[in-house]
């Protein structure tokens, strides 16, 4: 029993930090409909972001029920830029295609961080939603996770492939402080465990 209660302690002591998991919510309020404001704000889970778009027409959002309106045709987005107060790691995207009639493919997003591209040709099956695995882009804060329609990589009448983006998967991590009561207890439960170890051997 004690000897668990020991590994218990080990265990907690081994996870010096606090990893916790949150998704921005493109279908949110924040993300409504604009024409001319291109930045909004949204508070998610204790994080601080600035997300900036670049449209068609009037930089701003294209919000529909689903999540953000990228790509052609309308007056759809581009790419949007996102900044955060805290180191953060990107999990998951989620998103759906659209197919039009004169449309030969999907609609390709390139994801960079910092500048680094991490992403490329990052494309969504059409007619339903599904997640994308992003390998947990690190991004510290105040860099720039960048969401960027590839449009180069669009062929012949593609460029009427559209998409819709309709949340991103986060983790934060940040340390927490141990205090130093706990390293002693810690190293008290050990001397314990050795003294009744040498006991028995005895």
């Amino acid at each position: 029993m004690k000897k668990t209660i020991f590994i218990s302690i080990s265990i907690a002591l081994l996870y010096a930090s606090c990893v916790s998991a949150g998704t921005i919510d493109f279908r949110s309020t924040p993300y409504a409909t604009t024409f001319g404001d291109a930045v909004t704000t949204d508070l998610v889970d204790g994080v601080n972001f600035t997300i900036t778009a670049i449209s068609r027409g009037a930089d701003g959002f294209r919000q529909n029920t689903n999540g953000l309106s990228f790509g052609v045709p309308g007056n759809g987005m581009y790419s949007i830029s996102i900044t955060a107060d805290q180191d953060l790691k990107y999990t998951s995207l989620v998103g759906r295609g659209h197919t039009f009639t004169n449309s030969a493919g999907q609609l390709p997003f390139d994801i960079d961080a910092d500048g680094v591209q991490m992403k490329d040709n990052l494309m969504f099956e059409p007619n339903s939603f599904s997640g994308a695995t992003l390998g947990d882009i690190l991004v510290n804060s105040g860099q720039v996770l960048l969401i960027n329609v590839d449009f180069a990589s669009l062929i012949g009448s593609s460029v009427f492939a559209s998409a819709t983006l309709q949340s991103l998967d986060f983790n934060k991590v940040s340390a927490v402080p141990l205090p130093s009561a706990i390293w002693l207890f810690g190293s008290a439960m050990l001397g314990f465990l050795t003294t009744r170890k040498k006991k028995r051997l005895a």
